[in-house]
């Protein structure tokens, strides 16, 4: 089965980042996939992928060709496309439609829009809904990650539950942070790797009321805190100089997709940004408050009272209404500026910092129970094609 991705980088790395989680769990599915990736933006993917030669329009990796958008017109000369899963609405070249509706093409042609991740219930009615296109032999359908049943699920790579398991095992777990700030070259203050690690990245916020409130959480016991590189790195830190420098933080390189997924399960809570690492968090059962991705009218609000839908039954009572109120405060914004500044209170969630594990564990439990999107995706198109 070949199967091409096309992608378009828009949210920084969030969509190649989708896209490269995507592709690495489907070529674990078994030898007989190959993957041809079609992406605007190689220095985006060679960021979160370092075998990627950004100045290559056409390179092979293992089973994988890859493809500027680009492609300049001498370099097109390649199988026509059968199968070709479009990412996020991102169109395809020019030099690809000419291919994939060449006329003279008398066989079928399938096209899977893989639409952007949301808990909203329109997600369920949109999920394998066929869709239109100019030609009777292309054949295209949607195809719907989510957080519910009825949806395609999340990206689970093999092993996810291993790791999982390592990492939630206390005797193990001061080992294990302190060999992978080794591998990432990231020097940990003495001792940091019994302390509460929270980690941070986000779009641009005023940080100085949850700066204030973490340093009266780190007069209880140890915090460090990790700044992931990115857009909230200097109005994290600003907040954290202005009150002092109360607590030790740790300003993160710019991680590939592996480590970077690596320091999230090595934390005990994330504030996390987008799409995919919000789903990584939610599948690896991590506490996270998500600074979902700004949208016109504040629609992100309702993306995030979708999930909290989604979340509310794994959690206790009060402990839920502590987490709707810090998850709606932080996302009721107009614009990602530095100065934005909601009304979001994290200390009391933290002091519950056991019983809110339990809850976000439950929920990725159930999570992991819809299936690997990457199987699932297979799944579909053994039905269709």
């Amino acid at each position: 089965m070949r199967i091409d991705i096309l992608c378009k980088v828009v949210d920084n790395f969030g969509d190649i980042g989708f896209v490269y989680r995507l592709a690495r769990a489907l070529s674990e599915l078994g030898a007989g996939i190959e993957l041809r990736l079609i992406v605007d933006d190689l220095s985006a993917f060679h960021a979160i992928f370092p075998g990627v030669d950004p100045t290559k329009d056409l390179q092979v990796l293992g089973t994988w060709t890859i493809l500027s958008w680009g492609l300049p017109s001498e370099l097109v000369r390649m199988e026509r496309p059968r199968i070709v899963l479009e990412c996020f609405a991102c169109g395809r070249p020019d030099w690809y439609e000419d291919i994939l509706f060449d006329p003279s093409d008398s066989e079928r042609r399938t096209i899977l829009s893989v639409e952007h991740l949301t808990a909203e219930p329109w997600a369920v009615e949109f999920h394998r809904l066929v869709s239109a296109t100019r030609s009777a032999l292309v054949r295209k359908w949607m195809f719907m990650p989510g957080f519910q049943a009825g949806t395609g699920g999340l990206i689970a790579e093999k092993g996810l539950e291993a790791r999982i398991a390592s990492w939630r095992d206390p005797a193990s777990r001061p080992r294990l942070r302190l060999e992978l700030a080794g591998s990432a070259g990231v020097a940990l203050p003495l001792a940091a790797e019994d302390s509460y690690w929270l980690t941070v990245f986000s779009y641009e916020h005023d940080y100085s009321r949850i700066v204030s409130e973490l340093a009266d959480f780190a007069s209880t016991r140890p915090l460090l805190v990790l700044v992931a590189a990115g857009r909230s790195s200097v109005c994290f830190v600003d907040a954290w100089r202005g009150a002092g420098e109360a607590f030790p933080i740790v300003k993160l390189p710019f991680l590939d997709q592996e480590s970077w997924d690596e320091f999230l399960l090595a934390s005990d809570f994330a504030i996390v940004r987008g799409e995919d690492s919000v789903a990584r968090a939610a599948l690896c059962g991590l506490p996270f408050l998500w600074h979902a991705y700004l949208q016109d009218g504040a629609h992100q609000v309702v993306k995030v009272r979708a999930l909290l839908d989604r979340m509310w039954p794994h959690f206790g009572e009060g402990d839920f209404a502590r987490y709707e109120e810090l998850s709606i405060a932080f996302n009721d914004r107009l614009e990602d500026k530095p100065s934005v500044r909601g009304e979001e209170s994290i200390i009391s969630l933290l002091h519950r910092d056991l019983e809110i594990k339990e809850g976000f564990r439950a929920f990725s439990g159930e999570l992991r129970q819809l299936g690997n999107l990457a199987a699932n995706l297979v799944t579909f198109l053994g039905e269709i094609v």
